[in-house]
């Protein structure tokens, strides 16, 4: 905090902090861009701490309660690492994870790396050892997480890439892949102590498992893996109502609510991030998917709480998109207030 002072948050957004529910944690990708001085951090902050030092006034901003740790999908934190990320952030703050990219891409590149496009791997790469290892997910992803983090662990994300569901593919199709990820699933789960209570949620990004001949399986799968589906904002899948609906009566009602808030659908990641950049402004807002995001919010309870991160490249400033995602979700709880008579103090 002496090195990376947050900015002074004016009365009207420490009050939104405020009412905002708590089950309801909001937050981004990350915390360390420059563009956010003069919002998030001190006006002067140095930009060269913002990485290392910034997270203390990051979480001090007050709608955010989590952060997506992107970091970890390219390599897991040490028990350590987590721990002094943990020493940083308030009692009610929690920690988005990715799982480490190891455990789900299905091919490496023809140099046993998993950095680079799915895609172009398939075909000339090598199958990953690692791809839906429980005990590689366990010992390197879950284990380390659950130590460091303690009561700061919020929902470890599965990001699974586009995937090869053609039936004669390597995976089996759809069919064959679910079948692997059930099995992968209900064996991580059967590691884990109970009382870690540890939140697994599965994003994938193929449009095929919300369609209705995969979705009913996909909902059993999570079901039987006790893990949740992590609603995806993404040009890669369906809008978020869409997926709800197609999910909707075919799982149980229960578990976190998961949001990952990524990317506009018009856009790549590469054209977002040259329109966006500084990442400083809500440059391109986008308020069809706010509302559905705020819809599910709507089911958030003390059982039930609910995870969003947003990226910078859904709207132009992920911080300024969290903001209008909180004002939105106050407005509701105070509009279902006023329609039951209650005092909305």
């Amino acid at each position: 905090m002496d090195r990376v002072p947050p900015a002074q948050a004016p009365e009207a957004l420490r009050h939104l902090g405020a009412r905002l529910p708590a089950p309801i944690h909001l937050g981004t990708s990350s915390w360390a861009y420059p563009g956010w001085r003069g919002l998030v951090f001190a006006p002067r902050a140095p930009l060269a701490s913002l990485a290392r030092d910034g997270l203390a006034a990051y979480a001090a901003w007050p709608v955010v309660r989590t952060v997506g740790l992107d970091r970890a999908f390219y390599a897991s934190p040490t028990a350590d690492e987590y721990r002094r990320l943990r020493e940083l952030v308030p009692r009610g703050f929690r920690f988005t994870v990715k799982a480490e990219q190891r455990c789900v891409r299905p091919d490496l590149g023809p140099d046993g790396t998993t950095f680079g496009s799915t895609t172009a791997h398939r075909g000339g790469g090598i199958a990953n050892p690692s791809f839906l290892d429980p005990a590689f997910a366990v010992e390197r992803v879950l284990r380390p997480a659950i130590e460091g983090l303690g009561d700061r662990l919020g929902p470890v994300v599965f990001q699974f890439p586009p995937i090869d569901l053609a039936s004669r593919g390597p995976l089996g199709g759809a069919a064959g892949f679910l079948s692997r990820l059930r099995a992968f699933l209900a064996a991580v789960r059967a590691s884990m102590p109970a009382e870690s209570g540890v939140t697994l949620a599965v994003e994938v990004r193929n449009r095929e498992f919300f369609s209705p001949s995969v979705a009913a399986h996909y909902a059993d799968c999570l079901s039987a893996g006790d893990a949740v589906h992590s609603h995806l904002a993404h040009p890669t899948v369906p809008a978020i109502s869409f997926q709800r609906q197609a999910l909707e009566g075919r799982m149980p009602a229960r578990g976190a609510i998961v949001v990952r808030w990524m990317l506009r659908r018009d856009l790549s990641y590469e054209g977002a991030a040259a329109a966006f950049e500084p990442y400083d402004a809500l440059q391109a807002p986008d308020p069809a998917t706010r509302a559905e995001i705020a819809s599910l919010l709507a089911a958030a309870s003390a059982d039930r709480p609910a995870f969003v991160v947003c990226n910078n490249k859904a709207e132009g400033c992920a911080a300024l998109s969290i903001r209008a995602l909180a004002e939105e979700v106050v407005a509701a709880g105070t509009d279902t207030i006023a329609r039951q008579g209650a005092d909305p103090r």
